[in-house]
């Protein structure tokens, strides 16, 4: 399905993602959640959209979720990806239930992937030596 040695590495030195990849280092998914009113937001950013305050936490959620949209790649856009189809998914998470997130589908053929599905989070090395950790999807229940 794809080659993780071949993928390339997102810039792990970004200061608005350092904390959720140093998670999915250690096998978690951590989004950020405001010190003020508790709101879970994703994608990072500095401010809080509900408050505006900019104290923020890092709190690891389950990797749980739906299949809220879906898309099937055909050809190869970036490398490591090299075998099509794939698919790619934007995922609900089950809790918090406002926060939804993009990842790659394994363990399914992509015509077999449905809206509603629900997933749970892989944690895949990537890198020529494994520097990161790519957070994945996959049917809840499969197998690894």
């Amino acid at each position: 399905m794809f080659e993780p040695e071949l993928i390339p590495l997102p810039d792990l030195s970004d200061p608005n993602f350092v904390p959720f990849w140093e998670g999915t280092k250690e096998h978690q998914l951590r989004i950020q959640q405001c010190e003020d009113c508790g709101t879970h937001r994703w994608p990072p950013r500095s401010t809080c959209r509900h408050c505006r305050s900019t104290a923020v936490t890092w709190v690891p959620v389950e990797p749980r979720g739906r299949v809220y949209s879906y898309t099937i790649v055909g050809r190869p856009t970036t490398k490591g990806y090299a075998n099509t189809p794939y698919a790619v998914a934007i995922v609900a998470l089950d809790a918090p239930s406002n926060i939804r997130i993009i990842g790659s589908v394994v363990g399914i053929e992509p015509s077999q992937l449905a809206i509603g599905m629900a997933l749970e989070g892989r944690f895949t090395p990537i890198g020529p030596n494994g520097e990161a950790t790519l957070m994945q999807w996959a049917p809840a229940g499969a197998q690894a």
